[in-house]
């Protein structure tokens, strides 16, 4: 009895016969292709592994070329920031009858602000302080630049020669502006600045000023409100457009005048409100008791109090001035 007798007629010998040679023919077809396969994915998989080794190699090589770069740029910009460093004042004048302090806290290692304080002669002090826009390097340069140009010692700027004894006279504050004025244009070095320079007799105890668009200097009254020293001109880098005038005071014992960049009132909080002109100014006026040092240590305090300690987001620079 075969196959199709007993029902099963797909099952015939034949129809047997030929579906299990069609089978293993199958079974053989995809065994080979499966070898082939698994010999192409073995040889795909080595050159993966081959091409990952070497970038992993390459990878870490250029690793170790961006980190010696950025150590060699984090050395180079500590040495630019002890150059500007040392451009500031190492230490408070001894000056009868005056008494100076000072707080500089750049946003980066290097900033855009500067300041000094310098002896112009046996009567004279000069001050000046200035923001230059932007951060880092490029704003650094400029710093260094305009501070050497202001060098009692090293340059004409703030002296002018002349014949007669004693072979010299003090270039007015407004002078000097309109001076750095013609030889900082924007266009020359994409930069601009803010200034205040001023010089004080302090024998006679006047001061004479001029303001190149900086954040008016607040003078600060013993019995009275504070006032602010406005008088000057636009911002440095206009290229001598617009003249620049200058004020003289008289100041008197228990005078406080502090001198400071927008960093400081362009403060935040973290509700982004700005410390502010105003803030500022009642906060000096609260503590005008206080010694100049202590002053500004009170002030610097209430400023990053307000910001609940955040990290600055610009250059702050306080300067201060105390007539005894």
């Amino acid at each position: 009895m075969n196959m199709e007798e007993l029902g099963f007629p797909e099952l015939s010998g034949f129809k047997l016969k030929r579906d299990m040679a069609y089978n293993v023919y199958k079974a053989a077809v995809r065994y080979r292709t499966e070898k082939k396969d698994h010999d192409l994915n073995n040889r795909v998989l080595k050159t993966i592994i081959l091409h990952f080794s070497q970038s992993q190699r390459q990878l870490a090589a250029l690793n170790r070329k961006l980190l010696a770069s950025q150590q060699e740029l984090e050395t180079d910009l500590k040495a630019a920031a002890g150059i500007q460093e040392s451009l500031l004042p190492q230490s408070a004048p001894n000056v009868e009858g005056l008494n100076f302090a000072w707080k500089f806290i750049p946003c980066q290692s290097i900033g855009g602000d500067i300041f000094n304080v310098f002896r112009l002669d046996e009567d004279h002090m000069g001050l000046y302080i200035l923001d230059v826009s932007g951060h880092g390097v490029p704003s650094a340069l400029v710093t260094v630049s305009v501070s050497q140009r202001l060098n009692a010692q090293s340059g004409m700027l703030v002296k002018k020669k002349q014949d007669d004894p004693p072979r010299y006279s003090l270039t007015s504050p407004s002078e000097v502006l309109q001076a750095l004025d013609e030889e900082y244009p924007m266009e020359r070095f994409d930069k601009y600045f803010t200034a205040v320079y001023l010089i004080i007799n302090f024998k006679t105890g006047h001061l004479t000023y001029s303001n190149a668009a900086h954040p008016a200097p607040i003078l600060l009254h013993p019995d009275g409100p504070p006032t602010l020293l406005t008088e000057g001109g636009t911002i440095v880098g206009m290229g001598g457009i617009i003249p620049f005038e200058e004020e003289t005071i008289r100041l008197r014992p228990g005078n406080k005048l502090i001198l400071y960049t927008d960093g400081m009132t362009e403060s935040r909080n973290l509700l982004g409100e700005f410390y502010g002109d105003q803030r500022l100014q009642d906060t000096l006026d609260a503590h005008k008791h206080l010694p100049i040092d202590e002053l500004l240590t009170r002030t610097h305090e209430d400023m990053m109090n307000f910001g609940e300690n955040e990290p600055l987001g610009d250059d702050v620079t306080m300067l201060g001035v105390e007539f005894v």
